[in-house]
């Protein structure tokens, strides 16, 4: 929920007040990087103070504090206040993330261009010829193997083949 301007100079501390109104757009966009973070810092651990006194309090309406208290007392805002101040902190936060996210934005586009240069500046690849070619036609390769003159295996192909075709020509004469 939304806070009134009116609501947050009620509920807190003048030097509070002054880092709230930091966290807003116009005087956030201007902090400095360091100045950033210590604002953050600065809101997280008032943030932190004011959300360990509602528990406090909050502990002795119930009658487990230290001390006793009553509703009065202990309904001073601290709950609201650290409502305002988490406001706060997320608004100082999210420009924290946002000037990572262009640094780093940044930093790949300049690597992305100085790559880009050196690409550039070393030409095209190199592709040596690739030899023949497919539309060159097919080429005989030369032989490499001795035919010997009569082998073992050759000797026998050459007798089948003489003893088929007498067998042929028997079966022939036989009509």
């Amino acid at each position: 929920m939304a806070h009134t301007r009116k609501n947050e100079r009620r509920l807190l501390a003048d030097t509070e007040m002054e880092f709230v109104e930091k966290a807003r757009h116009p005087m956030l966009a201007d902090l400095s990087h360091g100045d950033l973070h210590a604002l953050i810092q600065h809101l997280r651990d008032r943030r932190d103070r004011a959300q360990t006194i509602a528990n406090n309090q909050r502990r002795a309406i119930r009658g487990k504090g230290r001390t006793e208290t009553t509703f009065v007392l202990a309904d001073a805002g601290n709950r609201e206040k650290a409502s305002i101040l988490t406001d706060a902190l997320t608004r100082a936060r999210k420009e924290a993330v946002r000037r990572a996210d262009k640094e780093a934005r940044d930093a790949l586009v300049s690597s992305a261009r100085r790559a880009l240069e050196l690409k550039r500046a070393a030409g095209g690849p190199h592709h040596p010829d690739a030899g023949f070619r497919a539309n060159e036609g097919m080429h005989a390769k030369e032989k490499t193997r001795v035919d010997a003159i009569g082998r073992v295996g050759e000797a026998g192909r050459v007798t089948k083949f003489v003893a088929t075709a007498q067998a042929i020509k028997d079966s022939r004469g036989q009509d």
